[in-house]
């Protein structure tokens, strides 16, 4: 269940304002900044101290360690990848190592797919949720803007105990930008020019049944956010700190027809999972 869900240089003049970040048209004599929010030296890593806790999935109680790194690429594009050729435990950390970072001057861009959470493989669903061009971090962005959206609908038979049920699902996944802080303290370490965004996974699913003969459409999956991610990356260092909110509450609809139908439920209706990855050590090359 562990699986559960710019490099430039440049001369700027730095405004003491949280909601813009860098004026990448000033030049100043006095201030050279180097700007690169998640470098991409080939011998470059992070060590996060990742802690996951549930009290609905008790073995999503856990506190371990994810070391990530620079696999391939060059100062445009990279990968990262974790654990020596593992799987990462961080849900951050699992979605930046399932794709591939491009930079532009002002931007972060994943390319790359969400694995299925855990409690949506209990409901028998396979299929990864492929993402194009998400923008991870743009300089020029407002506070509470969004950088990102992508709506998508797809089909999916799925098998609940044995019964096999025709879903239609609905997603959107979307980034936003929080804040920029010319200092913010973490994990009680002190860093200059911190990006903080979030990203959500939105859900919906609608299931198709059979009922005394009649096909009736129940909602499983009311629309909610089955995973936000509040990330900060900080410059010349990357991502310092991620936490992750995730999980599911299935529908009263679906729960009672479930019921109605006499098929059990060997999983919790209601998910919640909370974690947290701490960068605590870094190399940058």
């Amino acid at each position: 269940m562990k699986k559960t869900i710019l490099s430039f240089v440049g001369f700027l003049m730095l405004f003491n304002c949280n909601d813009e970040a860098y004026d990448t048209d000033s030049e100043s004599s006095n201030n050279t900044t180097t700007i690169d929010f998640s470098p991409s030296g080939i011998n470059a890593y992070w060590i996060y101290d990742v802690e996951s806790n549930s009290l609905d999935a008790l073995e999503m109680n856990f506190t371990v360690i994810d070391s990530i790194y620079v696999d391939s690429g060059d100062v445009n594009s990279f990968q990262l990848n974790a654990n020596n050729d593992g799987v990462a435990n961080g849900s951050m950390n699992l979605l930046l190592t399932n794709g591939s970072i491009s930079k532009t001057p002002t931007t972060l861009v994943y390319d790359g797919s969400i694995e299925v959470p855990q409690n949506l493989l209990n409901l028998g669903f396979t299929q990864d949720l492929t993402i194009e061009a998400m923008t991870l971090l743009n300089l020029n962005a407002s506070n509470s803007e969004e950088m990102f959206v992508q709506e998508s609908n797809f089909s999916e038979i799925i098998e609940i105990t044995e019964t096999v049920v025709p879903v239609d699902v609905s997603r959107r996944v979307s980034t936003k930008k929080i804040d920029f802080y010319n200092n913010k303290i973490i994990n009680g370490t002190d860093y200059a020019d911190v990006f903080e965004a979030e990203f959500i996974l939105n859900i919906e699913i609608i299931g198709s049944f059979s009922v005394a003969g009649f096909t009736q459409l129940v909602p499983i999956l009311e629309g909610q956010d089955i995973m936000k991610i509040n990330y900060f990356y900080a410059n010349t260092i990357g991502l310092v700190h991620a936490e992750t909110n995730q999980g599911i509450s299935l529908s009263p609809q679906f729960t009672a027809l479930l019921d109605f139908l006499s098929i059990p439920l060997d999983f919790p209706a209601n998910v919640s999972i909370e974690g947290v990855e701490k960068m605590s050590d870094y190399s940058i090359e």
